[in-house]
C-alpha cells in the first residue's frame, strides 16, 4: 500500500510539472488518455474508480495553470467570451448548496456539484488547446492510429481471443445483451465505447476536408474505417440512429460544392468498412440493427417522458445536489426516523442527463443551463459560417453535428454524465470557437517572454461574439 500511494504521489507530482511547463500538450495527452483509461480500470486497477479520479485531477491541474496564465497575461489567455452565459447557472448551483448540505451531507454536495459544474471550464482548455492548425493535425493523426488500435482490441475480443478470467484484453461479464456480444474495446463499459463513436466517426470524416500530406489522409482513412467495424462490432443502436442524422446534417452544414467530392470519398471509406465490419460481426449487427425499430417509441419518447415527469414532482428547487448523479446510490444517506428518501429509484433519473439537472437543481436550473447551451450552439455555429470558404469547413460542420448529437442523447440517456462524451462536448467546443482563427493564414509577430528573448507566436482570428470574426492578437498557451 505504501509503494502504490508513493506511485500515485510521484505520478500526481509528474502529471503537474508537466501540465505547468506544457499545457498545451497536456491537453492533448489527455484526449489521448480518455478512450485507453477504461483498460487500465480494468486490467489495472482492478475495475476500481482510480481511473476517473485521474482525468479529473488532470483536468483540475489544467484549469489552475490556464487561471494563473490568465492572471499573468489576461488579454492573453483570458476565457472565451461565451462562458459569460454559464455563470447564472452557477450561481444557481451555488445557491442550493446551503440546502444540499444540510440535506443530503457533504459528499453528496461535492458530487452533485462536482457533476454539474466541473467540465464547464473545459471550454476553455479547447479553446487554447492548439495554437496553429500543424498541432491540430498531429493530434487528429495520432487519434486515427490509435483508433485503429481500440477497434483491434474490440475485434480480438468479439472473436473471443481473449479471456473472460482478465488478460490483457479483458472482457468484463455482462455484455450480453439480446445475445449479441458487445465488448468494450479499451473503455470501462460497451456504452462508453459506443459513445466515443458519436464523437470520432464525424471527426474522421471532418478531417478529411483538410489539405494535408497523403500519409495523413491514409490515417484518417484508417480511423474512418476503424470506427465503422467497432460500431458494428459494439452495436450500440443509439449510435446508429445518431449517425443516421448527423451524416446528412454535415454535408448541409458544410455548404459548399467543393466538399462534395470528399463527401463522396468519406461514404465510399464508409462501405469499405461496413463490408469489413460485416465480416467480423456477422449476424450480431443485424440482429441489433432490427431491434432497432421496435424499442425506439420507449427509449426515445416513454422511458424519457416518464423520468421527466417524476423529476417535475420535485420542489422548484430540485430535492438537493447530488441525489442524481452517478455514484450517488453508493454515497446516499440512510433515512432518518419517520422520514423517506427523496430519490425514486423507480424511474431512474440519472439516466436521463436533462432529467437529472431537473431533479437535482429545479426547473430554473435546466433553463439556465440551456441558456448556457443555447449560446455555445449559437456562437460555435458561427464558427461553422466562418469556416466554409476553408478547408477546415467539413471538420467544422462535423464538430457542431457532434454538439447537436450529443444534445439529443442527453434526452433519453446521460452522455454528459460519463466520460468520454462529458469531457469531448466541452472541450471539442472551445476548439471550435477556436477553429476559424486555425484555418486562417498565421502572421508571425515577435512577442517576448520573460526570460526568454523574444519569440514568434502566430496571431490570429477569433470569433468574438455573434457578429462575424474579427481581427483580435491571441496565442496559444505554452509548449
Amino acid at each position: 500500500m505504501g509503494i502504490t500511494t508513493l506511485v500515485f504521489a510521484a505520478a500526481a507530482a509528474l502529471w503537474l510539472l508537466f501540465a505547468f511547463r506544457y499545457p498545451q500538450r497536456a491537453s492533448w495527452f489527455l484526449l489521448l488518455w480518455l478512450p485507453v483509461q477504461g483498460w487500465f480500470q480494468l486490467n489495472v486497477f482492478n475495475d476500481s474508480s482510480a481511473t476517473v479520479l485521474l482525468y479529473e485531477y488532470q483536468l483540475v491541474t489544467l484549469y489552475g495553470v490556464f487561471m494563473l496564465r490568465a492572471l499573468r497575461s489576461a488579454p492573453l489567455f483570458r476565457p472565451p467570451p461565451v462562458l459569460m452565459y454559464a455563470a447564472p447557472f452557477v450561481v444557481w448551483t451555488l445557491l442550493l448548496v446551503p440546502r444540499a448540505l444540510a440535506q443530503n451531507g457533504p459528499m453528496l454536495t461535492l458530487l452533485g456539484l462536482r457533476t454539474e459544474l466541473l467540465l464547464v471550464p473545459c471550454v476553455w482548455v479547447g479553446y487554447y488547446a492548439f495554437q496553429n492548425r500543424r498541432q491540430l493535425e498531429t493530434v487528429a493523426t495520432l487519434l486515427m492510429l490509435q483508433m485503429v488500435i481500440i477497434a483491434g482490441v474490440a475485434m480480438s475480443q468479439y472473436a473471443g481471443l481473449a479471456s473472460l478470467g482478465g488478460t490483457v484484453f479483458e472482457v468484463p461479464t455482462g455484455y450480453v445483451i439480446a445475445g449479441v456480444l458487445r465488448p468494450p474495446g479499451t473503455f470501462s463499459f460497451a456504452g462508453h465505447f459506443g459513445n466515443y463513436l458519436i464523437f470520432i466517426i464525424p471527426f474522421a470524416l471532418g478531417l478529411l476536408g483538410l489539405y494535408v500530406p497523403l500519409w495523413r489522409r491514409v490515417c484518417f482513412a484508417a480511423g474512418i474505417v476503424s470506427g465503422i467495424v467497432s460500431l458494428m462490432v459494439n452495436t450500440q443502436r443509439a449510435t446508429i440512429v445518431l449517425l443516421a442524422v448527423m451524416l446528412p446534417l454535415m454535408v448541409m452544414l458544410a455548404g459548399r460544392r467543393q466538399v462534395a467530392m470528399k463527401i463522396a470519398v468519406g461514404i465510399c471509406i464508409v462501405l469499405a468498412g461496413a463490408v469489413v465490419g460485416t465480416r467480423v460481426a456477422g449476424e450480431s449487427f443485424q440482429i441489433r440493427l432490427v431491434s432497432i425499430l421496435p424499442d425506439i417509441r420507449q427509449v426515445v419518447i416513454e422511458n424519457p417522458a416518464a423520468r421527466m415527469t417524476d423529476a417535475l414532482r420535485t420542489p422548484l428547487w430540485g430535492v438537493g445536489l447530488g441525489l442524481a448523479s452517478p455514484g450517488a446510490i453508493r454515497l446516499q444517506p440512510a433515512p432518518r426516523a419517520g422520514t423517506t428518501l427523496a430519490t425514486r429509484t423507480s424511474v431512474k433519473p440519472s439516466e436521463s442527463y436533462m432529467a437529472s439537472v431537473v431533479y437535482e437543481t429545479g426547473l430554473p436550473g435546466l433553463l439556465l443551463l440551456y441558456l448556457f447551451f443555447g449560446a455555445i450552439m449559437y456562437q460555435t455555429m458561427n464558427a461553422v459560417r466562418a469556416c466554409r470558404r476553408t478547408d477546415m469547413g467539413l471538420l467544422a460542420a462535423a464538430l457542431f453535428a457532434v454538439q447537436i448529437a450529443i444534445l439529443l442523447h442527453s434526452w433519453p440517456y446521460g452522455p454528459l454524465h460519463y466520460p468520454p462524451t462529458r469531457v469531448l462536448f466541452w472541450f471539442w467546443a472551445g476548439v471550435l470557437l477556436a477553429l476559424p482563427g486555425l484555418a486562417q493564414p498565421t502572421v508571425q509577430q515577435p512577442i517576448p517572454l520573460r526570460g526568454r528573448g523574444p519569440t514568434r507566436v502566430p496571431q490570429r482570428r477569433l470569433v468574438q461574439s455573434h457578429r462575424a470574426p474579427r481581427a483580435a492578437p491571441r496565442v496559444g498557451v505554452g509548449g
